[in-house]
């Protein structure tokens, strides 16, 4: 069957863009920031608890304020901004250099309101963004989704809700942000789980390495299949909604991933590269129950290979369990001494065993 060429589109007009010198007093923060709104819980936030989070909530805008007092505001990166009410505007790129600046006028510091003054931090550039709300969705998107200056995990998925709050459906905010709606899928299913585990007691930070990392975790073991077979998940057709799946197994994979305060069980996963391993422990009952009983990833891969009933599988974890025993060996004490010894004496008899059973095997090959 022949397919229909797909008809040439016209490529999109530019956005217009205007630079001017803006007082810092007409300019207003953007309460829509993902970022922001996903420190405060997704909640709209007024323009001081803006300004309190980009100073103290793990923004740390003041970072910014010895740069401006030495160097003043260098214009090679000027504020992006769009017109609001009256004659202010609305900072979509720059929120944490208004919020130092803001700072500075306000300083008791001597030396802090010198430099303001002196270096003329009153005003500063922007470049005015007057197109459609449309426009700015797609401009953020292609920015900072599709890597020119990339977000945190969390930020993504916050940006992604506000496109699908506008009204526009998951397949717009993949052309706008030039991604794909799986793409997208994922990190919203992750974003609800995230909050799902906060629920749970568990503390996971948000705006910092730590919690880019933990998103970052909790995403990739999620979208794998024994992963997902495990929770029993099935995604709610609205991307906004929780997803339902067994809450049990949830709050075990959390463990795992996490750690979890309430019960005082450590985490197994202590790096990326652990979550492949975790999802082969989840396809069978065997290694299953092994780290639901506690066990490390290590251990209950084992008893998943173990499962298999080979004699090499088992041979193999006697191996790797002799080598940890190895591992250990400077740590025994003198009341210990004994019941090692015959523990290895046991060991040296099992091995005669099978060595007398094998080496029959051994001569009919």
């Amino acid at each position: 069957m022949a397919i229909r060429a797909k008809k040439a589109e016209s490529p999109p007009l530019p956005v217009p863009l205007k630079q001017e010198l803006i007082p810092i007093s007409r300019l207003v923060f953007d309460t829509e920031n993902p970022r922001i709104r996903y420190l405060l819980g997704g909640s709209k936030p007024t323009q001081l608890n803006v300004e309190e989070t980009l100073m103290g909530g793990g923004m740390d805008a003041g970072d910014l304020v010895p740069s401006f007092m030495q160097n003043g505001y260098l214009p090679y990166e000027p504020l992006i901004v769009r017109p609001a009410r009256g004659d202010k505007h609305v900072v979509l790129e720059g929120n944490r250099r208004l919020a130092a600046l803001r700072s500075m006028s306000r300083s008791d510091d001597p030396d802090v309101k010198k430099a303001f003054v002196e270096k003329r931090l009153d005003t500063v550039p922007c470049l005015i963004f007057e197109g459609t709300e449309t426009d700015e969705l797609a401009y953020l998107g292609l920015r900072h989704l599709s890597k020119t200056k990339d977000w945190s995990p969390s930020a993504k998925a916050e940006f992604v809700e506000r496109i699908l709050r506008y009204g526009l459906k998951l397949a717009d905010a993949a052309r706008l942000t030039s991604t794909t709606t799986s793409a997208l899928r994922g990190l919203l299913l992750t974003s609800r789980l995230f909050e799902r585990a906060r629920r749970l007691g568990i503390e996971l930070p948000a705006y910092s390495a730590e919690g880019d990392v933990m998103f970052w975790h909790l995403g990739d073991a999620v979208r794998r299949t024994n992963t997902k077979n495990y929770l029993k998940i099935t995604e709610n057709e609205d991307p906004l909604e929780q997803p339902d799946l067994d809450e049990g197994h949830f709050e075990n994979l959390i463990t795992w991933v996490y750690g979890n305060p309430k019960t005082k069980q450590a985490r197994l996963v202590n790096s990326i590269r652990d979550i492949p391993d975790l999802d082969r422990c989840l396809v069978h009952p065997k290694s299953m129950s092994a780290l639901e009983n506690g066990q490390s990833i290590e251990e209950a891969l084992e008893e998943a290979q173990a499962a298999g009933c080979t004699v090499i599988s088992h041979l193999d974890r006697a191996k790797k369990s002799v080598q940890r025993a190895t591992s250990s060996v400077s740590d025994i004490d003198k009341d210990g001494l004994k019941g090692v010894e015959e523990a290895r004496d046991a060991l040296a008899k099992a091995i005669e065993t099978f060595d007398s059973a094998f080496e029959p095997r051994k001569g009919k090959q």
